[in-house]
């Protein structure tokens, strides 16, 4: 039954996944991280995988707390944003060292690295840059635990991406906001 449920919360993410890296916002492209996170850590726990639902749960909240920072002054973001960026960071290798139960988990470390650098980004199409490098490393990871919908998850967001680079950040060359 827990293979099922986490299934379902893969599948769910993929929805999720499409949508929100075809947004033109940064706003838009945290909300679905948000969301996507959450069904992420669910699938990933219900798999046994407690590294990688440790790194989407912190993820989830990294996300909640660079969006209240987005709505500070500019000054304030960058200072704050780092701040979270390096607790974060110190968070997810420390989780992974606590977690640790074999080779994929580095790749969860490795993908939540990309995801500090991903949000901190202030444009849409530099955030949609980062996230192509990490969808295809959480491919190689869905791929070594088994977790099959979160591979089509991955795998859709990762064309979605290459699709929204070239629909939305072709004339910008990755700043597009």
């Amino acid at each position: 039954m827990a293979f099922l449920i986490a299934q379902i919360a893969g599948g769910l993410s993929t929805v999720t996944a499409l949508l929100c890296v075809q947004a033109k916002e940064a706003k838009m492209i945290l909300l679905g991280q948000f969301v996507c996170n959450i069904l992420s850590a669910a699938c990933y726990g219900l798999l046994g995988s407690f590294s990688g639902a440790w790194v989407c749960i912190l993820a989830a909240v990294q996300t909640l707390l660079i969006s209240l920072v987005n709505r500070k002054e500019p000054v304030q973001r960058q200072k704050r944003v780092r701040i979270i960026s390096v607790l974060f960071s110190v968070a997810y290798i420390l989780g992974t060292v606590w977690t640790y139960s074999s080779w994929p988990d580095v790749i969860t470390c490795i993908c939540a690295l990309l995801f500090v650098i991903t949000i901190s980004q202030e444009k849409a199409g530099q955030m949609r840059s980062v996230m192509i490098l990490s969808m295809s490393l959480w491919i190689v990871f869905d791929i070594a635990v088994g977790a099959y919908a979160s591979i089509l998850t991955h795998g859709s967001t990762l064309a979605s991406l290459l699709l929204a680079r070239f629909r939305l950040d072709r004339k910008s060359c990755g700043s597009a906001g």
